[in-house]
């Protein structure tokens, strides 16, 4: 059988979806958290002339309308949380913020106090500004960047960063966590050569709660090891914790769930979110048959632009409003009793509630987060899987795998710590007590993923 090569033409029909400019826009902005939805708007108003400020936007304590707020297709204002004696909560927050004094300028102000010469002064504005966040000298006194003529000695910087960590807070300065830690021992304590060697030497010790290795190694009785790890405990390796930064960050939760009375009350933070809207001058120029066709033209691409990108900010607010809504109705015991309460709930039950595409849902909760009266939390976190309980146990209820944490959590804070249980033995109390079957690896991830140590880390000693 002959083959014919050559090229040949041919007309075949395809089927694709391709999603409209408009559509593409509206995904994008319903992922959007708050801030960053700000920002793009902040953007477009500089990039369209059509768009513009809303001047007539309701305040932003405007009531939810009575009726069904996306049934009847309404976009009114939702309420924004409660105002504190006249500015909105997140006002509240940011000017709180704004007045936290920072590490570098406290440790300023402590050597304004002191009577250095100019060399030492220099060096020690060098030191402060090489200080972490958290208050430790990262990077050799060599690395300094010291403006002086003659050049800092080794001698001078080693001398002048002992004075920097003498300041408050204790600890500061110093280069590493072992040096951090002895920084904030006071010499004139009776157990301090036992505690400069256990920080030197056995820190990981410590952190394996290898308390009869320590005793063994030191010639100290358990119970003075265990006074002397309590001790060490309570210093901090962190300094500069306690101190704001240059710019404080906070979480700004896009859902606020606030109790009143006896019911709980929704509203979505949009106190950072401009108001926008079309330009009344740009409509009607483009309905005006003095202007050039030309110039019509262009003002009506930007008008297109205008509108589709207010309709995309309303359907989001639309879409986020209702998944919360739908979240709070679902997860009720959540708002009373925090994340243990949480019953399993997947994506697909809330888009097939909301009569949408389970991709909505998702895109809807993207980045965002939730305050309720316990604390703020991602909006994801609501929806968890479940642990299906053992057949024939009573009532047959499928637990939260959060729900499930917080119980392991329970048992293992209720445990004799002197015999703390293996997971093997909390799979059992699982299964006797809350009929539910766990897999022991299950067990191990869940107390790993809350930060609880082994059976051997949890064990304490002595006579305590």
């Amino acid at each position: 059988m002959a083959m014919r090569l050559g090229l040949h033409q041919s007309v075949r029909q395809d089927l694709s979806l391709r999603l409209s400019p408009e559509i593409l826009q509206r995904i994008e902005v319903l992922q959007l958290p708050a801030l960053d939805l700000a920002q793009l708007i902040e953007h477009e108003l500089q990039e369209n002339e059509a768009l513009e400020m809303d001047a007539e936007a309701p305040s932003t304590e405007v009531e939810a309308p009575e009726s069904d707020p996306y049934e009847e297709g309404e976009f009114d204002e939702l309420r924004s949380p409660i105002r504190r004696e006249g500015i909105s909560q997140m006002e509240y927050m940011e000017a709180t913020a704004a007045a936290v004094m920072t590490l570098g300028e406290d440790l300023t102000r402590q050597l304004d106090e002191m009577d250095l010469v100019e060399r030492e002064r220099v060096i020690a504005d060098a030191i402060v500004v090489s200080l972490s966040e958290r208050g430790w000298l990262e990077g050799s006194l060599d690395d300094l960047t010291i403006d002086l003529d003659p050049p800092a000695t080794p001698a001078e910087c080693e001398h002048v960063l002992h004075v920097v960590q003498g300041l408050e807070p204790a600890g500061v300065g110093a280069r590493d966590l072992t040096e951090c830690l002895l920084l904030q021992l006071d010499e004139a304590d009776e157990s301090y050569d036992l505690l400069v060697t256990l920080i030197v030497q056995h820190l990981d010790d410590i952190a394996h709660n290898r308390i009869p290795r320590i005793a063994r190694d030191t010639g100290a009785n358990i119970d003075d090891v265990l006074t002397a790890i309590d001790e060490i405990s309570h210093l901090d390796p962190i300094p500069g914790r306690c101190f704001g930064v240059s710019k404080v960050p906070y979480v700004r939760p896009d859902v606020v769930v606030s109790r009143v009375g006896e019911d709980y009350e929704i509203s979505l933070e949009n106190s950072s979110i401009p108001r926008v809207t079309v330009s009344r001058a740009y409509l009607q120029m483009a309905s005006d048959r003095s202007v050039d066709v030309e110039l019509r033209k262009h003002i009506r691409g930007k008008i297109d632009g205008a509108r589709s990108l207010v309709a995309a900010i309303e359907q989001r607010r639309n879409t986020l409003f209702r998944v919360a809504s739908e979240l709070v109705n679902r997860q009720p015991e959540f708002l009373e009793h925090g994340k243990g309460a949480l019953r399993p709930l997947r994506m697909q039950e809330v888009a097939d509630a909301l009569g949408v595409h389970v991709s909505t849902v998702s895109r809807a909760i993207s980045g965002k987060s939730i305050q309720v009266p316990r604390g703020i939390f991602p909006l994801k976190a609501l929806f968890v899987g479940e642990v299906p309980s053992m057949p024939g146990a009573g009532g047959g209820d499928a637990a939260s795998r959060t729900g499930v944490q917080e119980l392991v959590r329970g048992i293992i804070d209720a445990e004799d710590k002197r015999h703390p249980l293996s997971d093997e033995a909390i799979v059992t109390r699982l299964k006797d007590e809350h009929h539910l079957e766990i897999a022991r690896r299950t067990v191990t991830k869940y107390r790993k993923a809350m930060g609880l140590g082994s059976s051997r880390g949890r064990r304490t000693y002595g006579s305590r």
